[in-house]
């Protein structure tokens, strides 16, 4: 049989869901042609359907060996790249993709998204200034390049780029949810009739609907007319919550096994390869989304001997890949089934690899994903030289702010209060495990006293991080982006007055303050 006769088997195989089928049309394709960059592609997809994650990254850097340039073939690689989480691959496949030269805006939008949650974003612009330069008139591209300059405190340059996108495409919802979030807004000044105008135009149940709800709420809440903003709040989180149902047995089933797993002595068990050098030490600020670990990195980040990495999933994509299986999230409870199998010595000096580069030389590298928390049994194992830093901000005021925020495919729980309350106290028991099973491995850091206090909280987190005292880590003022939900929030100085936003709506969240009663504070009232 032909490869192209292959070719149109596999394709039908696949489109049927018959993945095994379809690999092995796909493998037959590679027997003819070895350099069939598609067939490679094609068959990492397929692999990875079929649970078999390594393999699935193998193909994808097969495809990289063969350097290709349509512009079909480049994107749907450095797609694969990225959800491998292989930086340093993409950046190679982008270097060899003379993207200077293509026509597409469309494309180059793509690629620069892919870029920026790579954390380059410097590159990022200048792909969506060459896209803008094909099409002037590309919204997707306007919107991206007003994220991107967000991320980097360019607030009006940001505020431009989306109201271009809007005029463009009035229904580019993402667009209006960014641009609520910019600044604070004033009864003089903010969207909400223009957006309140567009609901019908947008399509009921769907990921648009959404972003245009929560934008209104932003806004709504910021002029204070808390009625509209909560009933805004209300269709956002119910839309959500259909579009990406919790798992809650899954949940259950996870942390239950997380707790049975990593005991004292499966923590202890790194003390083996403890001396083993290292080219950097990494910190890990955890903690509930929403807490202050964005603050608490930037803070981190200014000290000289540190490099700030951002949000990144490497821990994660090591922990899939040592597992051979591609959890739903950053961790599920079939992850934590087969990590006793895991090799932790060899996923740690393998994530030390895949980050070295990114620490520049200095001698601390930080990792600020904070759903990090569940791996701490792990990165204790794998990691025993890692510091780790535990954000701890009020409960209600932490859920609250999960609850009011639009996450991409992450933190299903935050839609429904009851659903968030069980994840805090799931996530606060887990925290009290950690705690006791090693000892001293981990700094709780407050939010308040770090916003009260910031020189004090950081002589704690420099002396924990065996870093010397440096003013430079109690201020945010140095340049960089800032690529995470907090990004608007990190420009302009530590903000010390904030109020309690859930306030306007305590009698309707009756079933969040009941829930989080046992973790609460007497202090903490509206």
């Amino acid at each position: 049989m032909n490869a192209a006769t292959l070719w149109q088997r596999a394709e039908t195989y696949a489109k049927q869901g018959q993945w095994a089928a379809a690999l092995t049309a796909y493998d037959g394709v590679l027997e003819h042609d070895p350099n069939h960059v598609m067939a490679m592609l094609r068959a990492s997809r397929m692999a990875l359907s079929l649970g078999r994650y390594r393999d699935s990254r193998e193909y994808a850097v097969r495809a990289l060996a063969a350097r290709p340039q349509g512009d079909e073939a480049v994107l749907n690689l450095a797609r694969a790249l990225r959800l491998f989480n292989e930086p340093a691959l993409l950046m190679e496949c982008l270097a060899h993709s003379r993207w200077q030269e293509r026509r597409s805006a469309a494309w180059l939008t793509e690629v620069a998204m892919l870029v920026s949650t790579s954390g380059e974003n410097e590159l990022a612009m200048q792909l969506l200034d060459l896209a803008v330069q094909r099409d002037p008139r590309h919204a997707p591209a306007r919107y991206f390049r007003g994220v991107v300059h967000m991320f980097f405190g360019q607030m009006e340059q940001a505020e431009d780029e989306l109201e271009q996108c809007i005029a463009i495409l009035p229904t580019y919802a993402q667009a209006h949810w960014v641009l609520s979030r910019l600044r604070k807004q004033t009864p003089e000044h903010n969207h909400v009739a223009r957006m309140k105008a567009l609901i019908s135009r947008v399509p009921a149940g769907s990921e648009s609907r959404v972003y245009l709800a929560y934008a209104v709420h932003n806004e709504a809440h910021d002029i204070g007319a808390y009625d509209e903003s909560w009933q805004a709040l209300e269709h956002a989180c119910r839309t959500k919550r259909q579009l990406s149902p919790h798992d809650r047995t899954d949940a259950r089933r996870m942390y239950e096994g997380l707790a049975k797993l990593c005991d004292a002595g499966f923590v202890a068990a790194g003390h083996a390869h403890a001396d083993e050098p290292a080219p950097y030490r990494p910190v890990f600020v955890v903690g509930m989304h929403r807490s202050g670990s964005t603050l608490l990195e930037q803070l981190l980040g200014g000290h000289p001997d540190v490099t700030d990495g951002g949000e990144t999933y490497s821990f994660a994509s090591q922990m899939r890949y040592f597992a051979d299986y591609r959890s739903r999230g950053v961790l599920d409870a079939e992850l934590v089934r087969r990590a006793d199998k895991v090799d932790y010595a060899a996923l740690g000096r393998r994530f030390l690899e895949h980050t070295a580069a990114r620490a520049k030389g200095r001698a601390v590298l930080t990792e600020k994903l904070p759903s990090n928390f569940l791996h701490l049994g792990f990165i204790a194992r794998a990691l025993p030289h890692a510091r780790i830093l535990h954000m701890v901000r009020d409960p209600v005021d932490t859920c609250f702010s999960n609850l009011r925020t639009m996450f991409s495919d992450v933190n299903t729980f935050s839609y429904d209060q009851r659903e968030l309350a069980e994840w805090y106290g799931q996530y606060r028991g887990l925290m009290a495990h950690w705690h006791a099973v090693m000892p001293g491995r981990i700094l709780d850091v407050r939010y308040d006293e770090l916003v009260a206090d910031p020189e004090g909280a950081m002589r704690r987190v420099l002396a924990f991080c065996e870093l010397p005292w440096d003013t430079a880590a109690t201020t945010l003022d140095r340049p960089g982006a800032v690529a995470t939900a907090s990004s608007p929030q990190m420009r302009g100085g530590i903000i010390k007055d904030r109020k309690a936003a859930w306030a306007p709506y305590v009698d309707k969240l009756g079933p969040l303050l009941e829930a989080l009663a046992p973790w609460r504070e007497p202090q903490a009232s509206p």
